[in-house]
């Protein structure tokens, strides 16, 4: 009964405050505009960036080159879309958006530069016009031929400063045109060399899902998102425990530091258990995470049901099938069973740690190996995301004080249930311990004033 009182005082301290509930509602409008602003600003990117062609190759590769640019107009990709879609208004929507983004536009060769100049010349000329305060255009294209016995097309990108360059856009192209100048120096006929450049092997990742599919798009999109959804669920899951599970670690101990220095947790122990306060406190700061969680996940909810009305059917679809993969009820039992051990053993170990601490730099010292220890489920999670049924990934899911964090990965991929009996075992088993340590060391912590350190943890477990 105490213990309830306790979990209900530490819980009434946190929901009745204003400013819980103003994090409650400003951390979600952070996070979306997080999302959205990185958005907005590519929506309202720069204005289309200026290219002029300078052929100094003798080849005539100013059509080719100029193609190559527009095929990068913004504009005029959105007036291709529209006239397709005429009668789509969502299309026209989407090449409205195209035009205004930022791209690549064809612009006259500015004065002083010619195709007859020799290249030493048109280096001397770009070079001072790239250096103006407001260039004339903002990148030049020179091509030319090397020299040696086999010539083979070259080109010089130029730049304007602060403008990017032009090689992560045009590069491929420009390699392309090599090809086919190349093909065309040993005989072979431009549209023979464009046909062989544009070849390319039919490859398709198939698993016997995939393969009964016999073609079909949408049941192939299915059985991918089966196969692999759930992993990439897992990998959510295990980032989520991560962050709640260190979140409510950390409150817990800055509260237990702020009682101690206050007196306040001297008064407590006078009227409570030292068990019954450890625990209430555990339990209090749980139903806190509990409440966020109803809120986000209600309002969440709420968002996606009234998005669902505009999706596609085929989108409704493939979302129910991911999500009763992932919601299934034993799949949903067992990370909240996870998450609830790795809570009990992370929460008690920070009170304990707390109970010892005059002030957060005392914290702090004792902290800093502690997030070394987390950190390593979280650095292996990239590993385990490619091959979750690593030796290594597997060995380390089996160590309790990384089992919360790594079996809800595991549970999507089909982790046998011996392993998930033996690790939930094995977690329940630390965390009783940790209760039994916890308590003694948060008595001694509480009431005495000796530091933490290795003596005092030896005596604990001899106690």
């Amino acid at each position: 009964m105490k213990t309830l009182l306790i979990a209900k005082r530490e819980y009434l301290a946190f929901v009745k405050t204003v400013g819980f509930w103003l994090s409650l509602v400003t951390l979600p409008l952070l996070m979306l505009g997080s999302a959205l602003i990185p958005l907005m600003m590519s929506r309202s990117g720069e204005a289309p960036q200026t290219v002029a062609v300078l052929d100094l190759s003798g080849q005539n590769l100013t059509p080719e080159l100029t193609g190559l640019v527009q095929a990068r107009d913004p504009a005029l990709k959105a007036i291709q879309m529209s006239d397709a879609v005429k009668n789509d208004t969502m299309a026209r929507t989407v090449a409205s958006s195209m035009a205004k983004k930022g791209g690549l536009k064809v612009a006259p060769l500015p004065d002083g530069l010619s195709a007859t100049m020799t290249r030493d010349a048109a280096e001397v000329k770009i070079s001072q016009l790239m250096s103006m305060e407001s260039p004339p255009v903002t990148h030049v294209v020179v091509a030319y031929l090397t020299s040696g016995p086999t010539p083979r097309l070259a080109f010089d990108l130029w730049s304007a400063k602060k403008k990017g360059r032009l090689e992560n856009r045009l590069g491929d192209d420009l390699d392309a045109l090599q090809f086919r100048y190349a093909a065309q120096q040993q005989g072979i006929a431009p549209e023979v060399a464009r046909s062989l450049q544009e070849t390319h092997a039919e490859i398709r990742s198939l698993t016997p899902a995939i393969a009964a599919a016999k073609g079909d798009k949408g049941a192939s999109f299915r059985e991918n998102l089966k196969e692999n959804g759930p992993r990439f669920a897992g990998v959510i899951m295990s980032y989520i425990t991560w962050m709640a599970i260190f979140s409510s670690s950390v409150i817990l101990l800055s509260g237990i530091i702020e009682e101690k220095s206050s007196k306040v947790l001297e008064v407590l122990l006078t009227s409570a258990p030292a068990g019954s306060l450890l625990l209430g406190k555990v339990l209090g700061v749980f139903m806190v995470m509990v409440t966020v969680a109803a809120v986000w996940g209600g309002v969440g909810m709420g968002v996606f049901g009234y998005s669902v009305v505009f999706m596609p059917p085929d989108a409704v679809d493939n979302i129910r099938t991911l999500l009763g993969l992932i919601f299934a009820p034993h799949q949903v039992a067992l990370m909240v069973a996870y998450f609830v051990g790795g809570y009990l053993m992370f929460g008690i170990t920070f009170i304990a740690i707390g109970a010892f601490c005059e002030s957060q730099k005392d914290a702090q010292a004792i902290m800093g190996p502690i997030v070394i220890v987390l950190m390593i489920p979280m650095l292996s999670l990239q590993a385990a995301m490619m091959s979750p049924d690593l030796p290594l990934i597997r060995y380390l899911s089996w160590f309790p004080l990384f089992t919360p964090f790594l079996m809800p990965l595991r549970l999507m991929e089909g982790a046998p249930w011996w392993e998930i009996a033996a690790t939930l075992g094995g977690m329940g088993l630390t965390a009783w311990i940790m209760i039994r340590l916890g308590t003694r060391a948060f008595m001694q912590g509480a009431l005495g004033n000796g530091k933490f350190s290795w003596r005092t943890l030896a005596g604990l477990v001899k106690a």
